[in-house]
């Protein structure tokens, strides 16, 4: 599997597009365009291949040393074939170092896609990330980090969104 940095000039910046609006509900997506034009150096978008098939996406927020992957997505028919190991391994590569967090909803046996939950948990935790007791509420939600490469707290959580924020004005409505 290869990546590519990608710009809003990226010929690719289509497919991120169309599978962005097709993975993620309205509520949780943000202005792509003002996230992959980001030149603060807050963000990185990043594309996955394999022979030069598209694969699927990432947009990471960093700041010192962690990396929060904000959105990750793999094509629905490239789905349990190994493709988001591959990818998340390629995001330790790429930013090597650094402690990678991700968050995910909280399992939930009343909520329509709690089977969905259990997968996603048990996906990141059998690519190595780890439990961090931090919780918070976003867009109607209840969400909790995982972390790869080091423990993360509820103040590391807080000092990355003020840093981030103060970085990327752009990035304060997160």
């Amino acid at each position: 599997m290869d990546i590519k940095h990608i710009t809003a000039f990226s010929e690719d910046l289509p497919e991120i597009e169309r599978l962005y609006k097709m993975a993620f509900p309205p509520n949780e997506r943000k202005p792509l365009k003002a996230i992959i034009e980001d030149a603060t150096g807050v963000s990185d978008t990043i594309a996955f291949y394999d022979k030069n098939v598209f694969c699927g996406f990432a947009i990471l927020l960093n700041y010192k040393d962690i990396s929060h992957i904000i959105y990750f997505a793999i094509e629905d028919d490239m789905r349990d074939e190994g493709y988001g190991s591959q990818a998340l391994k390629k995001i330790a590569e790429f930013k090597k170092g650094k402690r990678i967090i991700v968050d995910i909803e909280m399992e939930k046996e009343t909520a329509p896609n709690n089977e969905q939950r259990k997968i996603r948990r048990k996906f990141y935790s059998r690519n190595g990330y780890k439990d961090t007791e931090v919780v918070y509420d976003w867009c109607g939600d209840t969400y909790e980090i995982l972390c790869n490469n080091g423990k993360f707290t509820e103040d590391d959580f807080e000092h990355f969104w003020k840093g981030v924020r103060k970085k990327n004005k752009i990035l304060e409505e997160y």
